[in-house]
């Protein structure tokens, strides 16, 4: 194009842009507009006066319309309706005004001097535009997998204050859950199931806020929130690269827009928590039977517990239970009395140690009813002049439920955007956010949870002696304070071009600063020692001395996007559009941690006041570099037919130098046949209707830093221990060893995630209801995995090779409805979503049970399946199986021996024995799969509607098929020997009575004899997870599936009428609860189907005993001035 040419294009392009800037401001050739005072109406007046026309526009709320467009058919005659959805407007005799406002069906109406004008919402209109990598698409020309996120009624119209959990059940395919309901949890989330094995399963999605990556999004304010869209294939998501190869979760803030006056928006929330399950005992009679039970079976003639005797205990348990008939209703523990004087003696004789016999309200000491917190909003939104702002603050403050020295949350975000239109072609802006997060809580026991419930209800540390606690009530409320403290500063600066008709520019730069730190001290705390003699208060240490710590880390980044988009209609119908860029980012991650044992004063926990000769100082950095080039053809004929082509070029630093860069292609086409012709007579009815299939290839870089090169690694040893911590007052020297490098591979390079979508949607009566279904295959084909085996004398572990594949298939179901009834609205939807993931590489040619081999379905649960408890006619008098009953000793372990009353496993393979064959999947003897333990069918129903200023909202989640094997002592009694336990769910089981030497069997019975201590691995190859009567069995396996009420709010909208009286433009109080109903075939076992607690041989003391999900009840308030 030539000089001439361009000062044309750009001539043009201001022209039509002061003509929108003179219709929006109503100052433009014939029409004339003044200031008006606020409620006044805003008068337009033409030259050439004809009619005066006086209405107001309002939805079918009635509410007004603020800044709805009114113009005159075939003119730029026109205005905006003021506050009360007002105007006035001079219009020829017969003319025909137009009216439109964003989200609602624009309207054609014959002007009459009065008028009402009654706008619908346009429920195509609000989600036809859908926020992309690095731009925006029509909804009905989307080609790739992609779901936006109703925000309106996920994050503002309820209470949330962590938007990962929001998120749970809303989009179909977008898995998030948690390991347990602690106020500091982030939850995992992934997109269409597992992706990679490597780098510790780490397929999680890339989030993007604002154009930018961000490592946690539970980070961010709700209510900062503008639109969520998910991406979900290769065609949609490869745009961002390296990141991105298991989906993307973009998310567009709040921004400065322009407006007419100044907004001020305040919200708040007021909740109140309490734990949804918590486990029980049964009365202590029963517990001590229990326990006695067991250990005579074991061979034990005494069931002793820290020097307490349950046979003698147990007479004097009773009758405190025949006395007080229910939990003791006081703290103190006094010598004959509060054991209402029923022994002779309150410390054993022989050991020095006390004896509990009160049952003890462990819920009422441990937990709190009701615990408090609370969440403020306020954002400030205006116009000065050429200059947009956006403004906003939040606070969020969280507490723990226990009862004691509870944990608490603080979460502060603050964020600045500006705007500046420069010129009628360029706009700059800035986005400054501050975001910081206090975590406290108690620095004692990682397990806290299962240190409270790992003995029964009358054991020491639940009363007071003297009013002191014992051992783990004192550590918990005694124990100093951990610190973790992160700040995180985002710095943006953005500008877009308009260079000539239809080619943009966009750029923007970002470096982002984040802080970390965390600290504590330990130091001995003070209480009576359950675990030794109770005579008198004593000293307990915890964590050897007294001491002070502290860590630090320091992440910066710096993130540039430069890119380039033109679009173009040509030829009747052609539309195009080409987008061409560029990004990089860079991250330095610095890490320094220092100890110091003999602190002067545990009220100032420094390093500077330690004095002792115990002392580590350790750091370590990394950095790691990306970039890319990438670019989107966009094309459509007439919106009928349409095509979409992606490529990046990705750079990485994580890969040798010769495999630095690589280019990843997709491509996603769809055919919106409603559109054609032949389909006229059906379009009243389907609207919409279009298949859409997508292939792409992305690479995954997340296989960890610096795997190619062979590292030498060091830690500090203690001389005399070995270990690098102390486990002796005298240790104090410390060594620095050097680790020999582990082998690696000089040819790592990328996982090649290759993805194929095809999917469907529909629209019916004008989009009230929309289908939508996808099917789609994930393959991982160069996944990282040991290349082979090496022997054990190569003294070292084989290094991980390009050398696995891993297949994921599922599909997607999405239903939606919106519909008005006059005044009501209604709205329903329904997701659902399954993805299985297959291993189909891997190098193991065993096959070998007990990790991973091909052909495997990831989750999988080997064990064996249960026929039924033995009886006295499966014995012969000696003991021996008679002829028929499968021989089960090989199963045996330690003095256990299978009889009457115990599991009964059934002869698979009809050899006669029970056993696990080779542990292999070609040789698995009894053993068959189970049950899986990945989260099958997860769905959600989401149900409302809003009646004159009213609404009503109902959301349900939960997950159709999903299996836990576990060793916790919550799930049998007895598990473990070391726990010596028994819980208000397990008190029907099969028991020998001494007394008359009988057998007393009831298939009906949920567990067999007891017998104490049944984890471990047992005697079968390839499995583990208990032994005895509880080795992995489809009896005991426990059902997760689960549908749970995860909110419901109820709000109410003050009329306008009453709050402009108050300069207030809009006021909405709600009340709401979370997690209030819960239905659940486990039930009688107290662990949330919820909560990931995960499946191994390391879940038997934790499982069960974390931190619950808590019920939530709260109110707020939202107000607009």
């Amino acid at each position: 194009m030539n000089g001439k040419g361009t000062k044309r294009g750009l001539t043009n392009s201001r022209f039509l842009a002061a003509i929108a800037v003179s219709t929006l401001f109503l100052n433009s050739g014939d029409i004339m507009a003044a200031p008006t005072a606020e409620g006044s109406i805003p008068e337009v007046t033409e030259q050439m006066q004809t009619i005066n026309v006086k209405g107001v526009v309002v939805d079918v709320q009635g509410q007004p319309v603020i800044g709805a467009s009114v113009l005159e058919k075939g003119t730029t005659n026109g205005g905006v309706t003021d506050i009360n959805g007002n105007f006035i407007l001079n219009v020829k005799p017969g003319a025909i005004l137009q009216i439109s406002y964003v989200g609602y069906r624009n309207q054609e109406v014959k002007a009459e001097k009065t008028m009402k004008i009654v706008l619908r919402e346009d429920t195509e209109l609000l989600s036809e535009v859908v926020v992309v990598g690095y731009g925006t698409q029509k909804k009905e020309n989307l080609t790739g997998a992609v779901t936006t996120v109703d925000v309106s009624k996920t994050l503002e119209g309820r209470p949330q204050q962590d938007v990962a959990k929001a998120l749970q059940g809303v989009v179909p395919g977008l898995s998030i859950v948690s390991s347990s309901g602690n106020i500091n949890n982030n939850p995992t989330i992934r997109i269409r199931g597992l992706g990679t094995l490597s780098n510790d399963k780490k397929s999680t999605p890339l989030i993007v806020v604002d154009g930018v990556p961000m490592d946690d999004i539970s980070f961010l304010n709700a209510q900062d929130i503008e639109s969520i869209s998910v991406l979900k294939d290769a065609a949609s998501s490869s745009i961002y690269g390296t990141r991105a190869a298991f989906g993307v979760i973009l998310v567009k803030t709040k921004s400065a827009k322009s407006v007419e006056r100044v907004s001020v928006t305040y919200s708040n929330n007021f909740a109140w928590d309490q734990a949804t399950f918590l486990p029980d005992y049964p009365d202590v009679p029963t517990q001590l039977r229990a326990a006695i039970d067991a250990k005579k079976r074991a061979g034990s003639d005494a069931v002793e517990l820290f020097g307490m005797y349950f046979d003698q205990m147990l007479p004097y348990a009773e009758a405190w239970k025949a006395q007080h008939k229910g939990k003791a209703g006081y703290r103190e523990m006094v010598p004959f009395e509060s054991m209402d004087k029923v022994g002779d003696y309150y410390m054993d004789p022989t050991t020095g140690r006390a004896l509990y016999y009160a049952d003890w309200d462990v819920k009422k000491i441990f937990y709190n009813d009701a615990t408090p917190s609370q969440n403020h909003n306020i954002n400030v939104q205006g116009t000065s002049g050429k200059t947009n702002y956006y403004l906003s603050f939040g606070y969020n403050s969280q507490q723990g439920i226990m009862n004691f020295n509870p944990d608490k949350l603080k979460k502060y975000n603050a964020s600045v955007n500006i705007t500046t239109q420069l010129k009628d072609w360029l706009e700059v802006g800035a986005r400054i956010n501050y975001i910081r997060k206090e975590y406290t809580k108690p620095d004692t026991w990682n397990y806290t949870y299962q240190y409270l419930w790992r003995w029964g209800s009358f054991f020491g540390p639940y009363g007071t002696i003297n009013g002191h606690d014992f051992r783990v009530i004192s550590m918990q409320k005694q124990a100093a304070t951990k610190t973790k403290t992160t700040d995180i500063t985002r710095m943006n600066t953005f500008l877009k071009a308009d260079i000539i008709k239809g080619l943009t520019l966009n750029a923007d730069f970002t470096y982002e600063i984040q802080n970390m730190n965390s600290g504590s001290s330990d130091f001995p705390v003070f209480g009576m020692n359950n675990w030794s003699s109770i005579k008198e208060p004593s000293y307990i240490v915890n964590k050897g001395s007294t001491n002070a710590w502290r860590d630090n880390s320091k992440t910066n980044t710096w993130t540039t996007n430069i890119y380039a988009s033109y679009n173009k209609t040509f030829a009747q119908g052609h539309n195009l559009t080409v987008m061409l860029g560029g990004n990089a980012e860079s991250t330095r991650y610095d890490y320094f941690y220092a100890y110091r044992n003999g602190l002067l004063d545990t009220n100032l926990p420094q390093i500077d006041l330690t004095t002792g000769d115990k002392k580590e100082v350790k750091g370590n950095a990394t950095h790691r570099t990306s970039a890319g080039y990438f670019g989107r053809i966009n094309y459509d004929y007439k919106g009928i037919y349409l095509l979409e082509l992606n490529g990046r070029y990705d750079g990485s630093s994580r890969f040798p130098r010769n495999d630095h860069w690589a280019f990843f292609p997709s491509a996603s086409v769809g055919y919106r046949f409603s559109q054609e012709a032949y389909f006229d007579n059906l379009r009243h009815i389907i609207n919409n209707a279009k298949l859409r299939a997508s292939y792409g290839e992305i690479g995954n870089e997340a296989v960890g830093d610096y795997m190619f090169i062979p590292v030498i690694t060091t830690v500090s040893q203690n001389e005399d221990t070995g270990y690098t911590y102390w486990l002796n007052s005298t240790g104090n020297g410390l060594i620095t060893q050097a680790n020999m490098p582990k082998l690696v591979s000089s040819a790592l390079t990328w996982e090649r995630i290759r993805t194929i979508d095809v999917g469907i949607d529909l629209g019916f009566l004008n989009n009230e209801l929309t289908v939508g279904f996808d099917w789609f295959q994930r393959e991982n084909r160069d996944m990282l995995a040991p290349a082979r085996t090496f022997p054990e004398t190569l003294g070292t572990s084989a290094p991980y090779e390009n050398a696995g594949t891993l297949r994921s298939r599922g599909w997607e179901l999405s239903l939606n409805w919106n519909h008005r009834f006059n005044d009501v609205e209604v709205y329903a939807n329904f997701n659902i979503g399954d993805s299985k993931t297959t291993i189909t590489q891997w190098n193991n040619e065993a096959k070998l049970l007990n990790t991973e081999y091909s052909g495997k379905v990831y989750g999988d649960i080997w064990g064996f399946e249960t026929e039924r408890y033995f009886t006295p006619e499966d014995f012969n008098a000696d003991g021996s199986y008679k002829k028929g009953v499968a021989d089960q000793r090989g199963l045996q372990t330690d003095n256990f021996v299978y009889g009457p009353g115990d599991i009964k496993f059934k002869d698979l393979n009809g050899d006669g024995k029970i056993d696990g064959g080779k542990g292999t999947a070609d040789d698995h003897g009894d053993l068959k799969v189970i049950g899986n333990s990945m989260p099958r069918y997860e769905y959600s129903f989401h149900i409302g509607g809003a009646w004159k200023g009213f609404d009503l909202d109902l959301f349900f989640q939960g997950v159709g098929k999903r299996e836990n094997w576990t060793q916790s002592a919550f799930a049998f009694p007895m598990m473990r020997a070391a726990d010596i336990s028994i819980y208000g769910n397990q008190t029907s089981y099969n028991s020998y009575d001494y007394a008359t030497g009988q057998w007393n069997i009831n298939q009906g019975n949920d567990f067999p004899r007891l017998y104490p201590g049944n984890e471990g691995k047992g005697t079968v190859s390839g499995i583990e997870g208990g032994c005895h009567n509880y080795y992995p069995q489809d009896k005991y396996l426990v059902d997760m599936s689960y549908l749970r009420l995860k909110n419901v709010t109820l709000g109410y909208t003050i009329p306008q009428h009453l709050t402009r009286k108050a300069y207030i433009e809009k006021a909405r109080v709600y009340f709401s609860g979370s997690n209030l109903f819960l239905l659940h075939k486990g039930s009688n076992l107290p662990v949330d189907p919820e909560v990931d607690e995960g499946y191994g041989k390391l879940s038997y003391g934790t499982w069960g005993r974390t931190e619950p999900i808590t019920r939530t009840f709260s109110f707020g308030l939202q107000v607009t001035f």
